[in-house]
């Protein structure tokens, strides 16, 4: 009898052990994944009678792996696209960019004048100091919370 307990608790340990390997592996995915974050975020404020923003938010990304920003989305507005502005001849042209790399242990800075999150159809115009929240996607599907503050643009247009 004392050989069956035995084999019960080995079994049972075996189990456990099993179970433990499976929670470190899916905990060690979850911090895989949790290697880019947001911070610095900030919201232009819109102008008068427009229902269109620009985002501008430093990503670090904290892991050994390149990742990029591929799409956005916000409960605020109907769509969020990733833009770049650059010049074209003597014209500063702003147009859709497809992805954002962040590189692996480094930070991408978006700013106006460069790499930016637009924000289209705004369902409320909001004024200085209220927060905007956008949801990045990143390549691997990792989602990236972006609360931003809105203020006026700093940059003298």
């Amino acid at each position: 009898m004392s050989s069956k307990r035995t084999n019960h608790r080995n079994q049972a340990l075996l189990w456990l052990y099993a179970v433990l390997v499976v929670l470190g592996t899916t905990g060690s995915l979850a911090a895989q994944k949790a290697s880019v974050i947001a911070r610095d975020a900030w919201a232009r404020e819109p102008a008068p009678s427009r229902d269109v923003t620009a985002l501008f938010v430093v990503l670090e990304n904290r892991g050994a792996t390149p990742r990029a920003v591929v799409a956005g989305e916000s409960d605020a507005a109907n769509k969020v696209e990733l833009h770049e502005m650059k010049m074209e001849g003597s014209m500063m042209r702003m147009s859709p960019v497809k992805q954002i790399e962040v590189p692996a242990g480094g930070r991408t800075e978006l700013k106006p004048g460069g790499l930016h999150i637009m924000i289209f159809g705004l369902r409320k115009r909001p004024a200085v100091g209220d927060v905007v929240t956008v949801t990045l996607t990143l390549d691997d599907g990792t989602k990236v919370p972006v609360t931003a503050t809105v203020r006026r643009d700093e940059v003298k247009e």
